[in-house]
């Protein structure tokens, strides 16, 4: 053999080498790893549901690795997230009650998702949820939350103390007016001693049931650039005026019932009817002993229950963590997600085709009464929110304290607490 030939050959022979020596397997890169918080303000073992939910998730994305952490209830997580903000140490996502939105923006820790919806088919993607679970999505016209842990309030009562007072056990009442009435033949008393309520109205810091007898009653609770509030105006007047007449002149509520208090107390048989989130009902189902069943919060010149709850919202701002945020987002709120929770935790299903699965189904065949969550849906409204909205939200808390236990008069009282909250809000 020459030497050009030989010289030829031991190129080859090290373009072979070479080749085998570079062509080892790739390694597979690490799983982006996220943090997300998530709170349960309710009973009936929640938390196992969401870490199921989590775990099936990470099974199906290999590539997403999501570590769930519990974070106590919404205020609790609320202070957490802020705490966060400041050092440094936010989660990538949470579950974050829907009043905080525009809080968490104003402060820069929640993150806008408008690039990634649009991304996700725009229109089409948020047309999946409930017109109304978007309200307390949007901030200053961007949208940062994905509906998830929502709810509405809703009327639960017993039909056997319905049926024992000579009530239609299958009609509850839908007005004030019935309300009052129904309520009065539900009490019952030994002397001057109270043994069961027609019905509770439990209080907790978002008000909740002051917004919805507002809202039944066709008024507002905030101005529409949420710069005010609107307490003293006649339809509020007369909706806080109608709660204390409950307590004061029908004598069918106790003028304070702490809120997680509600549900152990038509539990024990305590009140006959009780109000409370759509939330509570694996805790009824699974601690109710006695026949009862849902009805739509009671209106007086409309139907008009306020949105709660809590939205998925994003704080990772690093773009290749952002989308695998959003691929857990969407996840988790596709149709079969969405209807696994809602029949685990009595939370509403938010995406409208989970309501046609096979699962959810067969959920209200078993149980029709959940029916009446889906009907809320369609006409409820916003809770009131805004970047300052939370001393004002504690001053309102105050006034239907004092209220309804007539420490103080209604108008006046009212008064002042929109003078209180006017200032607050404008610092």
């Amino acid at each position: 053999m020459n030497m050009r030939k030989m010289f030829a050959s031991l190129l080859a022979a090290a373009a072979v080498i070479c080749t085998v020596t570079w062509a080892a397997p790739a390694v597979a890169a690490d799983p982006v790893q996220l943090s997300f918080w998530y709170p349960v303000d309710l009973g009936g073992g929640l938390a196992k549901v969401i870490d199921g939910l989590v775990g099936d998730f990470n099974k199906s994305h290999p590539d997403i690795q999501v570590s769930a952490t519990y974070t106590g209830n919404y205020d609790v997580t609320l202070q957490k997230i802020q705490a966060a903000k400041l050092a440094g140490t936010l989660p990538d996502l949470a579950v974050t009650e829907i009043s905080s939105v525009p809080v968490l923006a104003a402060l820069g820790a929640a993150q806008p998702l408008d690039a990634l919806i649009a991304g996700s088919g725009g229109r089409q993607f948020l047309d999946r949820f409930w017109p109304s679970m978007l309200l307390n999505c949007v901030h200053n016209g961007k949208v940062y939350g994905v509906p998830f842990q929502r709810s509405t309030p809703v009327m639960y009562y017993n039909k056997d103390a319905f049926a024992a007072a000579g009530l239609d056990p299958e009609k509850p009442p839908l007005t004030w007016a019935e309300l009052a009435s129904t309520a009065q033949k539900l009490t019952l008393r030994e002397g001057d001693r109270t043994t069961r309520w027609g019905v509770e109205l439990p209080l907790e810091a978002f008000n909740w049931f002051y917004y919805a007898l507002t809202y039944s009653n066709g008024g507002e609770t905030l101005s529409a650039d949420g710069a005010k509030v609107q307490w003293d105006q006649p339809k509020n007047i007369e909706a806080l005026q109608f709660w204390h007449d409950l307590v004061n002149k029908y004598k069918v509520t106790p003028a304070y019932t702490p809120w997680n208090d509600g549900p152990q107390e038509f539990v024990a048989g305590k009140t006959a009817i009780v109000w409370h989130s759509t939330g509570s009902q694996a805790f009824m189902r699974q601690n109710v002993k006695f026949r009862w069943g849902l009805g739509r919060i009671p209106k007086n010149t409309q139907f008009g229950p306020p949105s709660g709850g809590a939205n998925m919202l994003m704080y990772a701002t690093d773009s290749a963590r952002q989308k695998a945020v959003w691929t857990f987002m969407t996840w988790m709120s596709d149709a079969p997600q969405a209807a696994r929770w809602s029949i685990a935790s009595g939370y509403l299903a938010t995406n409208i085709a989970s309501w046609d699965g096979p699962e959810m189904q067969a959920f209200v065949k078993e149980h029709p009464e959940v029916l009446v969550t889906k009907a809320q849906l369609t006409d409820a409204k916003a809770e009131p929110a805004s970047a300052k909205y939370a001393p004002a939200r504690d001053i309102l808390n105050a006034l239907i304290k004092d209220v309804l236990a007539n420490k103080a008069p209604l108008q006046p009282a009212t008064k002042q607490a929109v003078e209180e909250a006017n200032a607050a809000m404008a610092r």
